[in-house]
């Protein structure tokens, strides 16, 4: 059996110090929400998550795993940090998984078989290696860091590393407890989304009753298409959109586009929810003449009066546009001030169509009529 040399312990104490403060910090602030709804998926809605138990288990595991593989292999002296080899391909397979929360087999085996080839290489250098017991300390610290270095970025970069994902991840676990303004708070500064972080936020709006005050908050890069899910694959859904459909009651046929979900749904079960979706999906797709008829007809002066800030701000564009037959409100205060400030700002700047739009998103980005007009 190989003796330990003089600075193997102190080696083994700052790699294990290294790795586990790493990828607990690692697991906790950007991987929690996706292993916990991982672990949802697979419980099938059984078992509940806590990121911080979450990340506290895995790191636990991950060094028992690297210190029962070291048992055989006995790395140590320069050679240490890839003990952790295992240890870190098995978090980022982890961390790498599909928009059906579940895992590829073959990523596993490939996986699997590089790491064992890569292990076994270095065992038998180590072994092999003439080593002295008066190397100094700094000359077997620094080939560890660097191994450290190299373990680490690889983690980050072959998991789960894209922002929109991990705000998705966020939304999915607050949607799925129920906690709509958590949803809407998760990212509620960044620009980022993709088309199911946008659904997510869309339902939470709904479901809070901001849709027609906040809806052009966030990013709506996606129409209508941002109000559904899954959309042509009803038959086998993702793990999100199980979720998603289950929160919102029902579900589209495969194919179907939000504007004629929501319409038949809201005449089938006359749905304030499904209504209120039905007029977000008009907005999104800029139809006016819909949107008008839908929300305007019939209702009162006052009812008009008080309806929320999108509305109005849709019903100065349609009147602007259909003078003939106008929804008959007068607009807030507000609203009508911030559009005439909008109309200015935009005008001023028609010559020079960036600085026009950036301004316009940086001032109105929260409005209809930024969206309508500036965003294709």
């Amino acid at each position: 059996m190989k003796s330990r040399f003089k600075y193997d312990t102190p080696i083994s104490i700052i790699c294990a110090l290294l790795f586990a403060t790493f990828f607990f910090l690692y697991i906790y602030l950007f991987q929690g929400e996706l292993l916990a709804l991982v672990q949802d998926h697979l419980s099938k809605g059984q078992t509940t998550n806590n990121t911080l138990v979450t990340a506290t288990i895995v790191t636990l595991l991950l060094m028992a795993l690297q210190y029962l593989l070291n048992r055989v292999g006995r790395l140590h002296g320069s050679y240490e940090a890839l003990s952790y080899l295992p240890s870190c391909v098995v978090l980022a397979s982890m961390t790498k998984v599909d928009g059906a929360f579940s895992y590829s087999l073959t990523q596993w085996v490939v996986s699997l078989l590089v790491v064992v080839a890569i292990f076994i290489l270095f065992v038998w250098i180590d072994r092999n290696t003439l080593r002295t017991r008066d190397a100094k300390f700094l000359n077997l610290l620094s080939p560890n860091l660097g191994i450290m270095t190299v373990l680490f970025v690889f983690a980050g970069w072959y998991g789960n590393n894209n922002p929109a994902d991990t705000m998705e991840m966020a939304a999915w676990k607050y949607t799925h407890s129920g906690e709509y303004e958590k949803v809407l708070a998760v990212g509620r500064k960044s620009d980022g989304c993709n088309v199911r972080l946008t659904a997510l936020r869309n339902l939470a709006l709904a479901k809070t009753g901001q849709l027609g005050d906040k809806l052009f908050v966030y990013p709506q890069p996606y129409r209508s298409d941002g109000l559904i899910m899954n959309r042509y694959n009803m038959q086998t859904p993702e793990y999100g959109s199980e979720e998603f459909y289950r929160v919102l009651g029902s579900r589209p046929y495969g194919g179907e586009k939000a504007p004629a979900f929501y319409k038949r749904m809201m005449q089938k079960t006359d749905s304030v929810l499904y209504r209120e979706l039905y007029a977000a999906a008009l907005l999104l797709d800029k139809d006016l003449a819909a949107f008008a008829d839908l929300t305007a007809d019939g209702q009162s002066e006052e009812s008009l009066a008080n309806a929320s800030t999108h509305y109005q701000e849709a019903w100065i564009i349609y009147n602007e546009q259909y003078p003939f037959s106008p929804v008959a409100f007068t607009p807030d205060s507000i609203v009508r001030q911030r559009y005439q400030e909008y109309l200015a700002m935009r005008d001023a700047h028609a010559s020079n169509p960036v600085v026009m739009q950036n301004l316009c998103k940086r001032n109105f980005g929260d409005t209809y009529w930024y969206y309508y007009d500036l965003v294709q």
